[in-house]
């Protein structure tokens, strides 16, 4: 049985899906205005991100009970879709950015303990941790200067580098080899690649208008990037660095997902639809009319479903990947932010 977890921002609480039923079953109260959620790897707990106050509130999946709340630093809420908030593939550890007090807190997940507090450069908006969990890479994007990603070693929760990277970074995610690290600069408009080995800057990948999101395939060939201010996707060759196609999409296309096959990528437009990319021809070969500001979606992990959270209307579309149809919409709580499925 799969659960569908959502965040729902101002109010607090957390909504409950059976992806069976596709039914709201349970609202857990969690802490603060809420902005992520992420599960465990074996998904037996999830982890929901509060602030106001700043705090990680933790759930355990089988009864969708609260089993603790951790203080953590300043979070600050961006009203884009990041991931201040990872856990290392291992489930030992949770790593949180804290934008407005400029460090990282580190929880460790066998008791709830803060073990740690690292200072980084001045406001962390997102963390994306290396596949063998050896290190922290953190996104800095102070406003009006250029941004940067403080290395931390997970052993001694030290930073080890600083890279500088280009204007207002948003979003960092890892190959799935390990060897490189992908970085949007919606201020510069391109994608800094960072080399993991040597820690450093090996191109700049330039791309549409305010890049906001990307996601690369999971056989590490391709990155997908959301071009906020242009309504398009990039598509860059991991090989090349090079972009090899533009696809136009909806209107303001903020997230996407890609499917775990790699066969298809979709995209939350915020006019209100869900644009789906067909990888082999990088082509649109659906539209699929969702709610109000769809601000992000997650895919269960058998690729058969993709649920879609529209914040301008507090409910989930749910789209069958086999038909591209919506088949189920539930009403969640208000303005909801952030979603997470169990395996």
């Amino acid at each position: 049985m799969s659960f569908v977890y959502v965040a729902n921002s101002p109010l607090g609480n957390v909504s409950v899906i059976d992806t069976k039923v596709n039914q709201l079953i349970a609202n857990i109260q969690a802490n603060g205005t809420l902005i992520q959620a992420i599960l465990s790897p074996n998904g037996q707990y999830g982890y929901i991100l509060g602030t106001v106050p700043s705090n990680v509130t933790v759930i355990d999946t089988k009864d969708h009970s609260v089993i603790a709340q951790v203080l953590v630093g300043d979070v600050f809420f961006l009203a884009i879709p990041t991931t201040p908030m990872m856990i290392t593939h291992d489930g030992h550890w949770i790593y949180v950015a804290n934008q407005s007090s400029g460090n990282v807190t580190v929880i460790d997940t066998k008791d709830y303990r803060v073990v740690a507090n690292v200072q980084v450069d001045n406001s962390p908006v997102t963390i994306a941790i290396t596949p063998d969990d050896q290190y922290a890479y953190v996104v800095s994007a102070p406003s009006g200067s250029a941004s940067s990603v403080n290395v931390i070693e997970t052993k001694t929760n030290q930073v080890i580098s600083t890279i500088g990277i280009g204007m207002l970074a948003i979003a960092i995610r890892i190959s799935p080899d390990g060897r490189n690290a992908y970085i949007c600069n919606r201020g510069s408009n391109n994608v800094s690649v960072i080399e993991i080995k040597e820690n450093r800057v090996i191109a700049t990948v330039q791309v549409g208008a305010n890049p906001r999101f990307l996601e690369i395939t999971a056989n590490g060939q391709y990155v997908y990037v959301t071009n906020t201010s242009e309504n398009t996707v990039s598509v860059i060759e991991t090989k090349t660095n090079q972009v090899i196609a533009t696809v136009e999409v909806g209107s303001d296309p903020f997230t996407l997902r890609i499917t775990a096959d790699d066969r298809y990528v979709y995209v939350a437009n915020d006019e209100g639809t869900v644009s789906v990319i067909e990888t082999n021809t990088n082509q649109v070969i659906s539209t699929v009319e969702v709610g109000t500001n769809p601000y992000d979606l997650s895919i269960t992990a058998d690729d058969r479903y993709v649920y879609v959270l529209n914040r301008g209307v507090n409910t989930i579309s749910v789209i069958e990947t086999k038909t591209n149809q919506v088949i189920a919409t539930v009403d969640v709580g208000f303005a909801p932010t952030g979603i997470a499925i169990t395996p």
